[in-house]
This record gives structure tokens, C-alpha cells and sequence, in this order.
């Protein structure tokens, strides 16, 4: 055990019986760790570009979830919902609430229904639906979980629905990172589509409403099951480990693998501060320069694959 001890401290450790020089520097180690952290790296970025197109790296978006729901309702034989902004406001504002009020409800804790955001961003509806979603790390997983729900499905192929909101907010919820997604639905009524006609001025805005909702008889399904996916599959841990650990664990590998040498460099150098061990100053500015390209790179090139960020 002894011989055994002395010998890691020979090869790792500068010490007089090395002359001051671990054994770990002689030879090419120090070739050898470049080539294979550079490959490591480049690994890493061919793995990130392969996968960005899987669904464990598919981000949630208002386009894919939007034309999700399109396909679903053409497979209805129903046209397609056009994408309006007053919708995406009401959905924003809708998801922003549950985020600072800590619920994920269809009506907040204060009694607040859906229907107060349509009107609050200014929607004057006849019809109005709202879907709600937390907890996905991928827009198709969200469609598939609205799909496989009677109340929510019933929101995406109601023909009565002519226009659609959504709003994905990333954020704590619950001391977790989490992503909430909400879906609204709309038909104008018959007082708006004239307004429409008309300048603005003649037709006066309907004042806010915290309680403001159309007749059950008038309103649509409104989805009341909160879609979210299994986290404790096996496929969702997986998902989660590529998605967010894997990169954090290959950054702190490489990294510290690249310290943990110019420390010995360095540490080599002061102990025998010697012309003779010059080079091992030398080599441990080259790691240092090695370590800066890294960083620009994960920073320009990676950041620029996956610029999302990754949550429960």
C-alpha cells in the first residue's frame, strides 16, 4: 500500500525524488489530454447538433403548439384558428398570474375566472375556452396530453372557435423551475366584428370585469384537468438528464479536468522555480489559453444550439 501511495505521489505530485517534476507531464500526457479534451468537446457539440431536432431537446413554442392544434382540427375537417395577439396577451397574462400567485387553476384562489383575462386584454368574445399545461419539456407531449383529454380535445376541435391565444411562461412554480402553458380559445362577437368596421373612437371599451363570463348556454368546454406528464417514467428522467444534467455534467468534467492540470502545472513550477521547468510555465499559460477558446466557444457555439433553457 505504501509503494503504492508513493507511487500516485511520484506522478502526480512534484517532489525532490522527481526532480520536481511529476511523472505525468513526461512523455505526451499533456498531448494526449489536449487531443482528448478537444475531442470530448467536439463530441459533445455533434451530440447537441444530432439530438436538437429529438423531442428530449424540443422546446415548447406558441408556433408548434398553435400548429399542432390546426392539424388536429384538420384531421376534423375544421378550418384552421388564426393566431391573435389579443389572445396571446389575455394567455400571457392568465399564465403570469398562476406564476406570481403560486396556483394552476382554471380560477385563481381570489375567485378570478378565465374569462376576466379575454375581456382585461380588451377580446370582446361570444365563445371562449381555456386549456392549461405544466410540467412538459416538449410542445407534441402537451398536444398529446390535451388530445388524450375528452375536456381539453373538446376546446381544440369545437368548430365554434375561430381564433387562438397561447402563452409559455418559464418560471418557479411551487420552488421549482416549471414551464405553464395556456391555450385560449375565442370567436368574436357580433358587437366586435362591427366595431371592427368602424374607427375605434364611436365604439367605447367594454370596462374590465374580475367576474366577467358569458352564459353557461354560450360558453364552450372549458378543459378543467390539468395536463401534466408522469415525472417519475423512466422516459421523463431520461428526458430531463439529457436535457439539463448532461450538459451541466460534461461543462464540469472538462473543466475541471483542465484546472486540475494547470494547477499542477503551475504548482510544478513554483516548487523548482527554475529555468530548467520553464516550460510547465509555458504549458500551463497554453491550458489557460485552451480553457478562454472553450468558453467562447460554448458560449457562441453552444448557447446557439440549444438557447433554450431546460425545465421540470
Amino acid at each position: 500500500m505504501e509503494s503504492f501511495k508513493n507511487k500516485i505521489k511520484l506522478f502526480f505530485l512534484p517532489c525532490e525524488q522527481n526532480d520536481y517534476r511529476a511523472r505525468i507531464f513526461s512523455g505526451n500526457f499533456l498531448l494526449f489530454f489536449l487531443i482528448g479534451a478537444a475531442l470530448l468537446k467536439l463530441t459533445f457539440a455533434l451530440f447537441l447538433c444530432s439530438f436538437s431536432g429529438n423531442p428530449f431537446y424540443a422546446d415548447i413554442t406558441k408556433t408548434a403548439l398553435v400548429d399542432l392544434a390546426n392539424y388536429e382540427r384538420a384531421k376534423n375537417n375544421l378550418p384552421a384558428l388564426a393566431e391573435n395577439p389579443v389572445l396571446n396577451q389575455a394567455a400571457y397574462m392568465k399564465a403570469l398570474d398562476m406564476a406570481q400567485n403560486g396556483y394552476f387553476n382554471h380560477v385563481s384562489p381570489a375567485g378570478i375566472n378565465p374569462w376576466h383575462w379575454f375581456s382585461r386584454a380588451g377580446y370582446d368574445y361570444k365563445y371562449a375556452g381555456e386549456n392549461l399545461a405544466i410540467g412538459f419539456v416538449d410542445s407534441s407531449e402537451v398536444q398529446n396530453a390535451w388530445i388524450a383529454s375528452p375536456t381539453h380535445k373538446a376546446n381544440i376541435v369545437n368548430n365554434k372557435y375561430k381564433e387562438i391565444g397561447i402563452a409559455v411562461l418559464k418560471t418557479s412554480f411551487g420552488g421549482n423551475p416549471a414551464t405553464i402553458i395556456v391555450q385560449l380559445f375565442g370567436a368574436k362577437s357580433a358587437q366586435s366584428k362591427i366595431a371592427s368596421l368602424v374607427p375605434a373612437k364611436t365604439v367605447p371599451a367594454p370596462a374590465p370585469d374580475a367576474n366577467n363570463a358569458l352564459p353557461a348556454s354560450e360558453q364552450n368546454v372549458l378543459g378543467a384537468s390539468i395536463a401534466a406528464p408522469d415525472q417519475n417514467s423512466a422516459a421523463f428522467k431520461l428526458s430531463l438528464f439529457l436535457a439539463r444534467d448532461f450538459y451541466l455534467l460534461m461543462q464540469w468534467l472538462i473543466y475541471t479536468l483542465l484546472a486540475v492540470v494547470i494547477f499542477l502545472l503551475a504548482l510544478n513550477f513554483i516548487l523548482k522555480a527554475d529555468m530548467a521547468h520553464a516550460d510547465l510555465l509555458a504549458k500551463a499559460a497554453g491550458f489557460v489559453a485552451v480553457m478562454i477558446v472553450f468558453a467562447l466557444l460554448d458560449h457562441d457555439l453552444i448557447a446557439a444550439l440549444i438557447p433554450r433553457n431546460f425545465v421540470v
